[in-house]
């Protein structure tokens, strides 16, 4: 029973800090920060000076805005974390049923402790993503793989190469089970 006070008490905190960075993506949406390189002085440049720029998105293709995926990717997270805790819930009451047998509350047991330990693992491939420069990332385990979604247009070979690296040593997964999706912006 110390096992799973310890995992809730973890949870509560995984759940505070997704709280806390989802406030702070909301203020930084809503705030208008905006950090300014030179690319984006250039293209302001242009945009103000009277330069039409031709729009070349193929017809029925969404493209999200920075201030968009900031949004789809914590909505996202909220969504995960609020499937793993519903899921541990079940779990839980499945355990804490005098009615069921000890089998059936050993492998309770077991799927909440697989489920504590992916949700940590996806935690820790996206801050250590971040810290790469693979900002907005999203890592979702399951039984077959791993579905990792980066926010750029394009993955290098090179980058490919780091997000696998990243996830394998974070998940312990297999590099032929990651799948890599990126989400689209319009920057």
């Amino acid at each position: 029973m110390k096992v799973l006070k310890k995992w809730k008490k973890r949870n509560q905190w995984m759940i505070a800090l997704l709280a806390v960075l989802i406030a702070a993506a909301g203020y930084v949406n809503y705030s208008g920060f905006e950090i300014e390189t030179k690319e984006t002085s250039s293209k302001n440049a242009e945009n103000v000076s009277g330069k039409v720029e031709d729009d070349d998105t193929p017809v029925g293709e969404a493209v999200l805005t920075s201030a968009d995926v900031s949004n789809y990717v914590a909505q996202a997270k909220l969504n995960r974390e609020q499937t793993h805790g519903k899921a541990k819930e079940t779990l839980q009451e499945i355990i804490s049923n005098e009615k069921l047998t000890d089998n059936e509350k050993a492998a309770a047991v077991e799927k909440l402790a697989v489920l504590s330990e992916n949700l940590e693992k996806e935690v820790a491939a996206e801050e250590l993503l971040g810290a790469k420069g693979f900002l907005n990332s999203i890592v979702s385990i399951d039984e077959d793989n791993t579905d990792v979604m980066i926010q750029q247009k394009e993955v290098s070979k090179i980058e490919k190469a780091q997000i696998e690296d990243i996830v394998t040593r974070k998940t312990g997964c297999k590099v032929e089970d990651i799948v890599i999706t990126t989400i689209k912006t319009d920057d």
